[in-house]
């Protein structure tokens, strides 16, 4: 059996070594991570507000801080930037909505972050706490579309979402006041992965993060038909000497060239090896090997 590459470590930082906390005592749980105009806009599951940081990392910069005004409420599960509309657009994983059932909402943003609405996406979730995880835009034919990553494979929740290998992605479309979902990619089964972190799509490579899996999955998509060709590359994310896990949390993912990728990672849980302390609440930028 072939053995798994192994992405290159190129450099990283502890959340806040780059900022401060956003509040008092307040931890980093970054959710996702998204490269525009040469800048890392990282959202958090914990902060309303967006965290601007600059692509080299070096510590004492003006090039990190906070921007935007921070809503009501929990943090964000994704974020993503549509040229065609110059919006960006941030996911909030599922809340109950007035029907009864668990819904994701995208709220949407100009330039200069001030806030333009919020929509539904028309698709309704067993659980709050397992629904979409990551969003990406993307054109075809003069329509705009959003991708959404579900976190549990066959977008469900309990035993049924540990199934590996039945990864799914909606293609969401705007009508009228929601998004509706209009197709689903299946990505291969080669991405066996126990859950789905994160996305970020680049012309038409697709890459989609595990955080229980510790790998990443990278595959080229057909627009318009909406589906992958061929089976993808699976990558291991760097391990230590002796073979153990380094990376527990990767939550985010983004392209910041064709071979290079920008990740965070989110709050270590209880169970998790001390290891994880050292890559954690972090952003790390990556090679392909």
């Amino acid at each position: 059996m072939a053995k798994t590459p192994v992405l290159r470590l190129l450099r990283e930082r502890k959340l806040g070594e780059l900022l401060e906390p956003p509040r008092v005592g307040a931890v980093f749980e970054a959710s996702d991570v998204l490269v525009a105009h040469d800048r890392c806009f990282v959202v958090l599951d914990n902060v309303s507000r967006v965290a601007r940081i600059a692509t080299h990392l070096r510590l004492e910069s003006n090039d990190h801080q906070w921007i935007g005004a921070g809503r009501q409420g929990e943090g964000y599960e994704g974020i993503t930037y549509s040229r065609a509309t110059g919006r960006f657009y941030l996911l909030i994983e599922a809340q109950k909505h007035p029907d009864g059932t668990f819904k994701a909402a995208i709220a949407e943003y100009d330039e200069d972050w001030r806030f333009r609405g919020r929509r539904w996406v028309d698709f309704s979730f067993e659980k709050r706490n397992t629904g979409f995880e990551a969003l990406a835009s993307v054109e075809h034919r003069g329509v705009e579309y959003l991708l959404a990553l579900c976190e549990g494979n066959r977008c469900r929740g309990g035993r049924s979402k540990k199934k590996r290998g039945e990864g799914r992605i909606h293609v969401l479309e705007r009508r009228g006041r929601l998004w509706h979902p209009v197709a689903r990619i299946k990505l291969p089964r080669h991405a066996k992965f126990k859950d789905f972190a994160g996305m970020a799509l680049r012309g038409d490579r697709l890459a989609v993060v595990s955080q229980e899996s510790s790998r990443l999955w990278v595959g080229r998509l057909r627009r318009g038909k909406w589906t992958i060709t061929g089976r993808g590359r699976v990558y291991d994310f760097p391990r230590t000497k002796k073979g153990k896990r380094l990376y527990y949390t990767v939550e985010g993912i983004s392209w910041l060239s064709p071979q290079t990728l920008v990740a965070v990672s989110d709050l270590r849980k209880k169970r998790h090896s001390k290891r994880s302390k050292k890559t954690d609440q972090s952003i790390h930028v990556f090679r392909l090997p």
